[in-house]
């Protein structure tokens, strides 16, 4: 079943256009004994919309993928090609550490 989007278009609108609201949350957000980015995993931890550690693996093995595509066009002289798949997998290593970021360590000695 697909997961809804988190709020509507109109929430969207009205969070992004009354940052005064979002600063108060996050002020509220604060006042616990945890920074936003461990609130953020702590929100996300266990829930379907959530991140889990094949994520982590996903994004590490494109990113080894790009790495490989890279190799081979750079090797075949098409350096544009090759500089494309460097960009795409940095964001995608970039992208597997931010996720990791978010989840308990593997080997749930947390």
């Amino acid at each position: 079943m697909p997961l809804p989007p988190a709020l509507s278009d109109a929430e969207w609108n009205g969070v992004l256009h009354q940052k005064d609201g979002l600063a108060h949350l996050r002020e509220e957000f604060g006042k616990l004994p945890f920074s936003s980015h461990a609130i953020a995993a702590l929100l996300l931890y266990d829930q379907p919309f959530g991140f889990t550690d094949q994520d982590v693996q996903d994004e590490t093995e494109v990113s080894e993928y790009c790495a490989v595509m890279a190799a081979q066009n750079r090797d075949a002289g098409d350096r544009a090609t090759a500089a494309k798949f460097e960009l795409l997998g940095g964001r995608h290593s970039e992208r597997a550490a931010k996720i990791a970021a978010l989840l308990p360590p593997m080997d749930g000695t947390a």
